[in-house]
This record gives structure tokens, C-alpha cells and sequence, in this order.
């Protein structure tokens, strides 16, 4: 449910030190308190955090009470961390999706195994099925995926009007979009990594995808195509062109400089065409548009143009934004799953908190029908649309072993800055990924074309 992923914590060096995130923690007792279930999550802002106290904490009838504890999006995974290696920490363990922790943190022994529980609550009924498969290591499933999203193409449709330009679907529609936009005094698309510099992934995995194309993704992550294959090389190297253009943020060096409020400020104010990001914006938007806003600017979106000559116009890119598993530590494992089976399933529950704060929901069967008259239709369109999705693509926070992801996060940087070519970039990632491949750490992902249910 968190707003922005957190995984540009990975690399981040320990200069905080362990007593003082444990005393930030809150606890130290072993998987939280004796009396309570606790959770830590991180989410947008203090309205956020009060509806998610009162509805998805308090609202739950169990065996145990349920304490929630807000965490910042630049502390919690450290916080979390630090406090399982000193044996404690909260009963519900929260990771940004399956590629970030989750194999260490089962290999380490945090995790319980929640498979005896599946048949009890009937889980391979309510999730998705690719969402469980990604949910495993070593055959067990260790956590629940508690929220989803993909990546679209976000545009204002005065913006757009005004440019007589529409949202491109095909390779050519979008490069002739964003020379238009460019030649119009406009930046084609806004985006920026200031913030967070994991939002090079997103860029990537949409080169990726939408590029090379979900086939030849799947085949290699299933090793079957090294990263080196010419289809890669090729993807990576003509998005990285675009940006070296100024489609993205608008040059090179404004990519690096834009924060996430000079991005949705550019979208808003029409100084930028269009926006590729992920549909956790959703909720980022509605304070820059409309009477929010002082304006009466308006968003919609659509599915990302293809990238590619043979790849299809619609490609739906997985992601499970947050994962959830029980802490070892944590006295009654059963009690927890309970929790977490309400947490992940409670339909009522979940599509209300979609409706009223756009928390991102789990991968559970929803349709249009489930959602009341006063849900924004531009969300409802979203959740019922992905449900029904046929054509697939593999985000690199689901699907990607954790030490591949980091690499293409970093130096995806020196591919648009000319420090490195476009090839010596794949060779990167095909050295990093084979090696975990070989060790088991690459998540289990669907076939393209096979649909989410």
C-alpha cells in the first residue's frame, strides 16, 4: 500500500547505528509484543496512516489486537533490518515486493513458512496465481503480496489538445509524440530520479519490456536467452537514446535534478506532454490537480505505448509493490496468518481503502461490479482492466533477483550518460543474474500472453 518503493535503501551504507534504530523501533520485544500483532508500514502521509489505523488495524477482530506504527519511507527497511538481526521487530514483516529481501530474510531464518495456511483460507483461489508463484523461494511460500501496480502513461488532456496530439500506442506514434512535444517548446515526458533513484528501474524495465518484449523477457529470465541477446542490447540502447534527446524530464541532467513535485507540477501545468510512472501515483496526483490544486488541470491515463517494431500495444507490467510474511519471533504464527489472510482478502475492507485513500490492492479477483457508485471511474477502469489482462510484462522489483536489480538500478545511469555502452550495461546484468540464477534467487514469473488468472 506504501506510495513509493523503498529499494534505493539496498545499497545504503550503515551509518546509522543499531541502538539508535532500535530505539526508533519502538520495540525490541522478540516479533513485536505479547499481547498485540504489530506492524510497520510506510505510507503517504498522516491521513493515510490514521484511515489505515482505524480500518486495516483496528477494524480487525482476532485473537490479538493489532498495533500499527507509521515508519518513513527512508527508515523502515534499516529499521526492519536492524531489528530481526537483534531478534525482535514486528510480527508482520513488510518488504517493497519479493526481489528485495524476502530470500535473505528466509534464508536467515525471519520468515515463517505460511503454506500450511494456504488451504485454510483458500488463497490459491483469492490471489493471482503468478502473484503466489512470486511469492516463494525454495518452494515455500514465505509471504503474501499486499499490494499491486504496473506502469502507464499518465497525460493531461488540455495539455494534449492543445499540442493536437494523442496518447501514442505504437513505436512510431511515440517517438513522433515526443519530437512533436520537443519541437513545441515542451518536455515529452516528465520524469526525474532526485527523489528516488530507483525510478531508473521503472525506465529500464519499460525499455524491457515494451522493447525487446515480454517474450523475450520471460525466456530469459527463465535463462533460456542470455541479457546479452542483440533484442536487449538493442532496447536498452534506443531508450537510453531518448533520453540523451531530452524526452525524459528534459535532458539528461534536469532527469537527475527533478524531484517528484516538479514532476507532477510539469504534468499538471502542461509543461510536460506526458508521464510514464506507475499507478502508485495515483494517489501522488490529486494534490496537484484540480481544486486541490488551485487548478482546473485533469489526469487520465492509458496502457505504455509499445517501445518496439514486434512488440504488442498493450503490455500490463506485474508488480507486487509490498510483501508480507510472519515474524519467526512472533509467538502464535497462526494468529498472524489470520491477520494477514484479512489484511490481503477482506474485500470490503480493501476496496474501500482503494476508493477512499487509492491504497493499492492486493492481486485479488476484483471487477467493476465490486466497486461503489463514488469510486473514481479513472480507478475503477484501472483494477478491472489489469484483472482482465491477457498480454504481460515482468517489472524487475518482482521478477529480478535482488543483486541484478540493484546493478540495473545504478548503472542504468552511466548507459544515459554515455559512461557505458548499452551492451558492456547487458553483459552487467547477465553476469549478476546468472550467478543467482544459479543460486536460486530469481522469482518464479508467468508465461506472456497467459492472463492473471
Amino acid at each position: 500500500m506504501a506510495t513509493i518503493s523503498r529499494r534505493q535503501l539496498l545499497g545504503a551504507g550503515g551509518a546509522l547505528g543499531a541502538m539508535a534504530l532500535l530505539s526508533a523501533c519502538g520495540s525490541t520485544d522478540p516479533g513485536g509484543s505479547d499481547d498485540a500483532i504489530t506492524i510497520w508500514n510506510n505510507l503517504a502521509d498522516a491521513q493515510q496512516n490514521d484511515y489505515f489505523r482505524k480500518h486495516f488495524a483496528e477494524g480487525y477482530r482476532g485473537k490479538y489486537p493489532v498495533r500499527f506504527s507509521p515508519k518513513a519511507d527512508s527508515t523502515i527497511d534499516r529499521l526492519i533490518q536492524t531489528a530481526l538481526a537483534a531478534g525482535s521487530g514486528p510480527s508482520v514483516i513488510a518488504t517493497p515486493g519479493p526481489s528485495s529481501f524476502v530470500s535473505s530474510y528466509w534464508s536467515a531464518g525471519y520468515l515463517a513458512d505460511l503454506g500450511p495456511y494456504m488451504r485454510h483460507y483458500g488463497w490459491t483461489d483469492k490471489f493471482a496465481p503468478w502473484a503466489l508463484s512470486a511469492s516463494q523461494v525454495d518452494g515455500k511460500l514465505v509471504t503474501l503480496p499486499a499490494s499491486y501496480e504496473t506502469m502507464v502513461f499518465y497525460w493531461n488532456p488540455a495539455t494534449l489538445h492543445k499540442l493536437g496530439l494523442a496518447p501514442p500506442k505504437t513505436l512510431e506514434e511515440f517517438e513522433n509524440f515526443c519530437s512533436e512535444a520537443k519541437g513545441k517548446g515542451h518536455v515529452p515526458l516528465s520524469a526525474g530520479n532526485a527523489d528516488y533513484k530507483g525510478a531508473n528501474e521503472w525506465f529500464v524495465g519499460l525499455g524491457l519490456n515494451h522493447g525487446a518484449g515480454p517474450e523475450a523477457v520471460h525466456s530469459a529470465l527463465r535463462g533460456e536467452t542470455k541479457w546479452t541477446d542483440p533484442v536487449f542490447v538493442d532496447a536498452i540502447d534506443r531508450l537510453a537514446s531518448y533520453f540523451k534527446k531530452g524526452w525524459f524530464g528534459g535532458g539528461v541532467d534536469l532527469y537527475f535534478t527533478n524531484n517528484f513535485p516538479t514532476i507532477y507540477q510539469h504534468l499538471a501545468s502542461g509543461k510536460a506532454a506526458g508521464m510514464l510512472s506507475g499507478t502508485w501515483d495515483f494517489s501522488n496526483l490529486g494534490s496537484y490537480f484540480g481544486k486541490a490544486a488551485g487548478n482546473d488541470a485533469t489526469w487520465d491515463w492509458t496502457t505504455v505505448p509499445s517501445l518496439g517494431k514486434s512488440v504488442p500495444q498493450t503490455v500490463w507490467d506485474l508488480a507486487i509493490g509490498q510483501s508480507i510474511g510472519i515474524n519467526t519471533n512472533f509467538r502464535d504464527t497462526a494468529a498472524a496468518a489470520d491477520y494477514l489472510n484479512f489484511l490481503t482478502t477482506d474485500l470490503k475492507t480493501i476496496i474501500a481503502g482503494v476508493e477512499r485513500m487509492n491504497f493499492e490492492p492486493p492481486p485479488i479477483h476484483i471487477s467493476a461490479t465490486d466497486f461503489s457508485t463514488k469510486a473514481d471511474p479513472r480507478i475503477v477502469r484501472l483494477y478491472s482492466q489489469l484483472s482482465a489482462a491477457k498480454s504481460i510484462g515482468y517489472t524487475t522489483w518482482t521478477f529480478f533477483p535482488q543483486q541484478t536489480e540493484t546493478y540495473m538500478i545504478d548503472y542504468f545511469e552511466n548507459v544515459i550518460t554515455g559512461r557505458l555502452s548499452a551492451k558492456a550495461y547487458c553483459e552487467g546484468i547477465e553476469s549478476r543474474f546468472s550467478r543467482e540464477r544459479a543460486e536460486g534467487r530469481v522469482p518464479a514469473a508467468p508465461k506472456p500472453g497467459g492472463g492473471l488468472s
